[in-house]
């Protein structure tokens, strides 16, 4: 009987799911801009924070209809590769989330968790940098380092059309830890390639 298990889960969610009176828009893409851990990385010696800079980053879910105005909406995403302050490393982000989105005529309301994946590589060796009043040699990696943070995500988001909507989110990292917590605000435009 312990086998049987899998197999009923897939068959119970395919019927809840066939049976949802709302339309689902499907399978989507996304492109927007990821403006990353605003306020918490230092950017200059006399103590200057950063604010949302050009990361673009890519998309796609499925929203897949539980109810004519609730939608599960699991979500994948990549940034590209690019150099930071640093020309030693480059980095990239990558997130996997569950998101709801409840409908409300066009807007949308987003509400979700999930995992959020940054690597970092370099070819190894130190780098000289400033340490306040005299230098210090730190260590670059040598390849490639991922971390990996538990997020909760927050948006809301408009419906232009059945195949274009535009969305706000917040990325809530360290969500209980009130030394650490850091926001990253996403700014998207998707395309929806309806029911199949």
């Amino acid at each position: 009987m312990h086998f049987l298990k899998y197999p009923l889960f897939l068959l119970s969610f395919f019927l809840v799911t066939n049976r949802a009176e709302a339309y689902t828009y499907g399978p989507t893409l996304t492109v927007g801009n990821l403006c990353e851990f605003i306020g918490k990385i230092q950017t200059d010696d006399n103590g200057a924070t950063n604010s949302c800079s050009f990361n673009p980053y890519f998309a796609t879910s499925l929203d897949i209809p539980i109810t004519s105005s609730l939608i599960f909406s699991p979500e994948l995403g990549l940034t590209l590769p690019k150099k930071g302050r640093d020309e030693n490393i480059s980095k990239m982000s990558f997130f996997a989330l569950a998101n709801t989105k409840t409908k409300v005529e066009i807007v949308h309301f987003i509400a979700g968790a999930g995992f959020y994946f940054t690597r970092i590589s370099a070819s190894g060796g130190n780098e000289e940098l400033n340490n306040g009043n005299t230098t210090s040699s730190f260590p670059l990696p040598d390849g490639a380092v991922i971390s990996r943070n538990f997020i909760v995500n927050a948006g809301l988001g408009v419906d232009f059309s059945k195949e274009l909507s535009a969305d706000v989110h917040t990325y809530v990292f360290n969500l209980l830890s009130s030394q650490e917590r850091a926001f990253s605000v996403l700014i998207n435009g998707t395309y929806h390639f309806g029911e199949f």
